[in-house]
């Protein structure tokens, strides 16, 4: 999203001003009369022009929150170069974040987060964020909870408040997974819905959306429908093509399979197009395109039990949700269909 003539205008008042606003006074000012899209693309200006180290420290936590990587990895650059200790270390930390994302071994992430320093509050926990993040990639998700407490009890000692709602908005994405995967819906979409009301991560909004979408799977379609469309219409603001894609090849193809909706539904997804074939009723088509798929996993061995109806494939489905990725809630599907099917 481009910022305007005047938007720009009124960031370089401030910087030209002798007593400068720092980051948690801009994006309050700003709040007031945008919208969390448009105070998006004025943080980003209002953070490459401050030559404060507490900003350039807050401009991680931000742009990570928002899924903004190109920008958490122009500022992971800055930080590096800093003479402040605090902002190299922390550097550090976000640059295995954005590792870890793009793929990097978890083995060798984990043994470089261990060698990172941790003489400040905002560290220690960064580096417990970090062992999360790490757990989710291996779909570890029974450790969330551990690593989260620590995290809480060591809030108390950071000094900044907007740091502090940042971590916050970060623990309450979290503990929605958490008990997502642990099937406890209730307390899992009380934490999504507190994280949708606040404020500074509108990005990440739409993946709350998607996900909380999902939760609606085994109850109301018309529930799932409601948050595919809020994160649309979030993607759409932010021109989001990433998050529009995957709702269009994924998200809302599965959840319209998932209730037999399928009349004019389209994927370029090979694995939610064998989902819609078997829902139509093409199940020799279903079980050709997902035998010819190079990797089996939990979904492909479910669609399998539904494209046959051969029990093996619900067993192995259920057990690879439960045993390889502590995943309550989607090991429901195979167990749903074997009551169906009266198997």
């Amino acid at each position: 999203m481009e910022i305007t003539n005047t938007m720009q205008g009124i960031i370089l008042e401030h910087f030209e001003t002798d007593k400068q606003l720092q980051l948690t006074q801009f994006l309050t000012m700003v709040s007031l009369d945008n919208n969390e899209a448009t105070e998006l693309a004025i943080a980003k200006e209002f953070l490459l022009e401050s030559s404060s180290d507490m900003d350039k420290r807050l401009a991680l936590e931000y742009f990570f929150i928002n899924h903004s990587y190109p920008e958490l990895k122009y500022f992971i650059q800055v930080n590096q170069e800093s003479s402040n200790s605090l902002n190299r270390e922390m550097a550090k930390l976000y640059q295995l974040m954005l590792d870890l994302r793009n793929g990097k071994p978890v083995h060798e992430v984990r043994k470089y987060a261990q060698s990172v320093a941790t003489f400040h509050p905002e560290l220690t926990c960064l580096k417990y964020f970090l062992y999360i993040a790490i757990d989710v990639n291996v779909f570890n998700y029974d450790n969330i909870g551990y690593f989260l407490n620590k995290v809480q009890r060591k809030l108390c000692q950071i000094d900044n408040p907007l740091l502090i709602t940042f971590f916050n908005i970060r623990m309450k994405t979290l503990l929605f997974i958490y008990y997502w995967k642990r099937n406890e819906l209730i307390l899992a979409r009380k934490n999504a819905y507190e994280a949708l009301q606040m404020p500074h991560h509108v990005k990440q909004k739409a993946q709350l959306h998607l996900d909380l979408a999902l939760s609606y799977i085994y109850e109301d379609f018309e529930s799932s429908l409601y948050h595919i469309e809020e994160a649309k219409y979030i993607a759409t603001t932010l021109q989001d093509q990433h998050t529009l894609k995957k709702i269009e090849d994924f998200t809302y193809p599965f959840i319209c399979a998932n209730f037999g909706k399928v009349d004019g539904v389209t994927t370029n997804d090979p694995i939610e197009s064998a989902h819609l074939e078997i829902v139509k009723g093409n199940t020799s088509l279903a079980k050709k395109i997902l035998e010819e798929l190079p990797i089996s996993t939990p979904f492909t061995k479910y669609y399998l039990g539904l494209a046959t109806k051969k029990q093996h494939f619900f067993i192995h489905s259920y057990q690879h949700f439960m045993e390889k990725r502590s995943d309550h809630f989607f090991a429901r599907l195979p167990l749903r269909a074997t009551e169906g099917l009266g198997i």
